[in-house]
């Protein structure tokens, strides 16, 4: 009996070590953070970001470029006051009435401030009062692609492209697939689809039930 005991625990070490050996590694990540779905210790780290849209298929005007920015922004866990400025408008300053519903044949820019969740760091210093604010959050699967409901067709394939390169570093992501082909100048053969899991806030109720725990 205790022969058999011992070799039923073998085989137990043997295939627990293989499910370990065979689950991704995400490096640079703590060790609580490995099992999608944990509450962590996170914080609201500012960010200041220029975004650059070079696209040549799709024209935005200055207000639909920075409203589709904003809404991927929140749909990936920024908080909801970002700030967007329009730089490089038709019809006067940046911003003004007359410049955001033209298109912008000068491939408008983006001055994007916006906060989302990060893992602590001893070493950040704050841009100001409130910054790096003590949240809780978790990572969570998202997924960019065409989507109606968001307001995301084929045309946009530029658009996300560039977000992905340009912004999606920003946030504190891992396990990030992107499948983008972007034909110019036209929309057929076009296709987008980015992946992955996203550090996200929890609810505030959620927060709530931790802290009283």
């Amino acid at each position: 009996m205790r022969f058999v005991s011992a070799r039923a625990g073998l085989y137990l070490g043997l295939a627990v070590a293989y499910a370990y050996a065979a689950m991704p590694a995400f490096a640079a990540l703590p060790e609580q953070a490995a099992t999608p779905g944990n509450p962590m210790p996170a914080v609201w780290k500012e960010q200041h970001l220029d975004f650059f849209y070079r696209g040549r298929t799709a024209q935005y005007s200055c207000d639909g470029l920075r409203d589709k920015v904003r809404a991927l922004l929140i749909d990936l866990g920024a908080r909801r006051d970002v700030k967007i400025v329009p730089i490089g408008c038709h019809g006067g300053a940046a911003g003004s009435t007359s410049s955001l519903n033209l298109p912008s044949l000068n491939l408008p820019s983006l001055n994007l401030i916006f906060s989302a969740p990060a893992l602590p760091d001893a070493a950040a210093k704050p841009l100001h009062v409130g910054d790096l604010a003590a949240t809780d959050a978790r990572f969570e699967p998202f997924t960019i692609a065409s989507d109606a409901f968001r307001n995301m067709g084929i045309g946009d394939c530029e658009l996300v492209e560039e977000f992905a390169r340009q912004v999606l570093p920003k946030l504190v992501a891992r396990g990030v697939r992107q499948d983008i082909a972007c034909v110019l100048h036209q929309q057929s053969g076009s296709r987008f689809l980015v992946r992955g899991e996203i550090l996200k806030t929890l609810p505030r109720v959620e927060q709530r039930s931790l802290r009283e725990r």
